[in-house]
């Protein structure tokens, strides 16, 4: 074996880099933390999570449809409220049903139910606003009235004739914002209802008001593409967050935990280049990553489209295993997956203890989880210009590859930016941690230390 002064064939160095990383990725997962994050905790999590969510969202569904609101209907005079309003207000969505039996229209009649309260006027909007507000018809009332969870407001202009229906309804109570939703479905039926009665009274043997069916609006994508689109808007976060977490705590191990340990000297000393002890650390590092990132993914594959069957309105969703979208974007993860492992390792090594390693890594971790998100909003598309910034280069591309609509230059310009920062990173890795002042000190803060290397560095030049 070369010493570490001498310059090492390239297999030789290869293999001695390939042997650290196997020697650190086997010592890492030693540490309990290391493989709770790393292995346990992507094969539970997300699952687990998805599960309770959804079982969350449909307890919160179920329990809204059972829950019968009061609706307050108020007027300045009561000649202008609409005949039978309550009764439009009480009567359920969609009553008449073709081939529905009685039980299965007496238990729908269960669910959503409006109770109409009786109707005030004379009222202000004022005092229909402190109806809704305090259960009170008005500010002089001596007597406590029921506090309805909406009201219907009857406005009229100043001629005093009927102008329109507004509801009032308080945003900070969950029944109130049930009421609305209930009102808003129940208003154009009993529209509908008011002008053919209006139009049967002027003429009973006149033809329909309307001059068409109007149909509820079809979705004409595929089952496959409407799951591709649902995956491309939770899997390239997803992924920027595995990677992070993946390689947090074995690059903060290996770094100052080996210090913490007072291994490293130990590790200095093996009778191979100390390039390639600094490199197989990275190499460990990434290798964690990319394992956890793969369980993550894996994980959250397998059990996404049993998740989504369990929500009703997702109950059609076609959810595919998206191989080809992964092997397109694998190249792409890798570089990302070392570009990450090298920022982490180069930036734990300037902390003395586990514990400050952690501290100095949360707001890195913020850096790389931000651009995450920004590239997953709304209406952002991957351009060139897009495709060179890091991070959001990533995002754009792996949810365009899961659509399918990805071009050949964005991919090109991702690529190349990616790999020019992974080598920009790798060297800055080897750069701090080559530097045994550093990790044989025993004294001094990361900052401290970093601000130490600046100077010492701009000294020597």
């Amino acid at each position: 074996m070369r010493n570490a002064g001498s310059s090492p064939a390239a297999p030789a160095f290869l293999a001695a880099t390939l042997r650290v990383a196997w020697k650190e990725l086997a010592t890492s997962f030693r540490d309990r933390q290391t493989t709770f994050y790393t292995l346990v905790l992507p094969i539970v999590l997300y699952p687990f999570l998805f599960w309770s969510m959804i079982q969350v969202s449909l307890f919160l569904e179920g329990r809204g449809e059972i829950t019968e609101v009061a609706v307050g209907i108020a007027a300045p005079q009561p000649s202008i409220v609409p005949p039978g309003l309550g009764a439009g207000l009480e009567q359920p969505p969609g009553s008449s049903r073709e081939g529905e039996d009685a039980a299965a229209e007496a238990a729908r009649r269960e669910l959503n139910r409006v109770h109409a309260l009786p109707e005030r006027a004379p009222l202000d909007e004022a005092g229909a606003r402190a109806w809704v507000a305090r259960g009170s018809a008005s500010e002089a009332a001596e007597e406590p009235t029921i506090r309805p969870d909406a009201v219907v407001y009857v406005h009229e202009d100043e001629a005093g004739v009927r102008d329109g229906l507004r509801v009032l309804y308080d945003s900070t109570r969950t029944d109130s914002k049930i009421a609305l939703s209930r009102i808003t479905r129940r208003i154009p039926a009993y529209a509908t209802e008011l002008r053919a009665s209006a139009a049967d009274a002027a003429d009973p043997g006149g033809g329909s008001l309307e001059p068409f069916v109007r149909e509820p609006a079809r979705n004409v994508a595929p089952q496959p593409a409407i799951g591709a689109y649902l995956l491309s808007t939770v899997l390239p976060v997803l992924f920027v967050l595995m990677t992070v977490m993946g390689a947090f705590f074995p690059a903060v191990d290996l770094t100052c935990g080996e210090r913490e340990r007072r291994t490293m000297e130990t590790t200095l000393l093996l009778p191979i280049p100390r390039s390639a002890v600094h490199l197989g650390k990275i190499l460990a590092v990434c290798a964690a990553a990319l394992i956890a990132t793969g369980l993550n993914l894996t994980a959250l594959a397998l059990s996404a489209e049993h998740l989504l069957r369990m929500l009703p309105a997702a109950s059609k969703i076609e959810v595919q295993l998206p191989v080809r979208a992964m092997l397109q974007v694998a190249p792409l993860l890798l570089l990302f997956a070392f570009f990450v492992s090298s920022v982490l390792t180069g930036i734990s090594s300037l902390a003395r203890t586990f514990k400050e390693g952690q501290a100095l890594l949360g707001p890195v971790q913020i850096l790389f989880v931000l651009p995450g998100l920004a590239g997953s909003l709304p209406g952002v598309e991957i351009t060139p210009f897009l495709a060179s910034i890091p991070v959001v280069n990533v995002v754009l591309c792996f949810r365009n590859l899961l659509r399918g609509d990805l071009g050949l230059l964005e991919y090109a310009v991702a690529a190349a930016s990616l790999a020019a920062l992974s080598i920009a990173a790798i060297g800055m890795s080897l750069w701090l941690l080559s530097r045994e002042s550093l990790h044989l000190s025993e004294t001094g803060s990361a900052w401290t230390n970093l601000r130490g290397l600046l100077l010492s560095s701009k000294g020597s030049r």
